[in-house]
């Protein structure tokens, strides 16, 4: 693992896909990486290395002025990020971001060529004139801004930037339906983006009614952001992952799974042992992995620390 400020590199160490994290925006404290740990349990489910690239944006400027301590720009960020993956055996390239992040993820997915970008509650502009407009006051301080430190509204329509590139790169985006607040009225701001982006060709738009811009917030309440993400970068049917709301094992094999974890089996060897009996990889460690997070487990595991 290699670290610098606002970049964090984790090489896999063999050919492998890449995903690229984009921090989201944070107001009161410093700015983090965003999916860390959540792309290592990920890497775990999965049961084979990918390496990851995270980034931040100290800035809060939504990587349209590039990364401190990665270039002084936009393009020498782009230049110094490029030499970043040639220096990884990737296979294939997805950017991953939410909010802020998913901006950052489009806007560096479509100028590095990226297979694939995942994009959670995204703007399609940073247009001051535009949000004022529409009522849309969320992110306007940042976005004039922006606009008095040089960088054109023109510059920050990934729309427009998708059609002038010409762009390959899928678009799987996310948004939630629900506003954030009653002030908002009917319809979720977030959804005139949503909109907009539907238009691209190559592009597939997830509503989830109940949800509000946070949509992570909303996967992980309902227990479905672990399926979300193997599916949408991995392309792993949901439907072969064990979880609460779509249960794959009976309770005798949960029950087994639990007491085995309370003795502190290895979790390798207890998918090898699932494996043996034909039950499919991805299963096996999705079941163990939702037991570990169960809370009578949890309560069992904390009772037992204590003897």
């Amino acid at each position: 693992m290699e670290s610098d400020a606002h970049i964090l590199v984790e090489n896999a160490g063999e050919p492998a896909p890449l995903v690229v994290t984009f921090g989201f925006a944070l107001w009161d404290e410093p700015a983090a990486f965003d999916f860390v740990g959540r792309l290592r349990k990920v890497e775990w489910l999965l049961g084979r290395r990918f390496h990851r690239i995270h980034l931040r944006d100290p800035r809060m400027a939504w990587y349209l002025q590039g990364i401190t301590g990665l270039g002084e720009n936009l393009d020498t960020t782009l230049d110094a990020l490029r030499r970043h993956i040639a220096a990884l055996p990737a296979t294939r390239m997805t950017m991953l971001g939410q909010s802020m992040g998913g901006y950052g993820a489009i806007l560096y997915g479509l100028a590095l060529g990226a297979d694939r970008v995942i994009a959670l509650g995204s703007l399609s502009t940073m247009d001051p004139a535009d949000a004022s407009a529409r009522g849309d006051w969320r992110w306007l301080p940042v976005m004039q801004r922006l606009a008095a430190e040089g960088i054109a509204a023109s510059q920050t329509d990934l729309v427009a930037l998708a059609r002038q590139v010409g762009a390959l790169t899928e678009l799987r985006l996310h948004y939630g339906e629900r506003p954030d607040t009653p002030e908002q009225g009917a319809r979720n701001l977030d959804l005139f983006h949503a909109e907009r982006f539907a238009t691209l060709p190559g592009c597939r738009v997830i509503r989830h009614a109940d949800s509000d811009h946070v949509v992570v917030n909303h996967l992980k309440a309902i227990r479905e952001i672990d399926a979300v993400l193997l599916h949408e970068i991995f392309d792993v049917d949901p439907g072969s992952l064990h979880r609460r709301t779509q249960p794959l094992l009976d309770d005798s094999w949960l029950r087994w799974i639990a007491e085995n974890r309370l003795r502190s089996a290895d979790r390798d060897g207890l998918v090898a042992a699932m494996l043996e009996r034909g039950m499919p990889a991805i299963t096996a460690r999705s079941a163990i992995a939702e037991v570990e997070r169960d809370p009578v487990f949890l309560a069992a595991e904390q009772v037992l620390s204590a003897r």
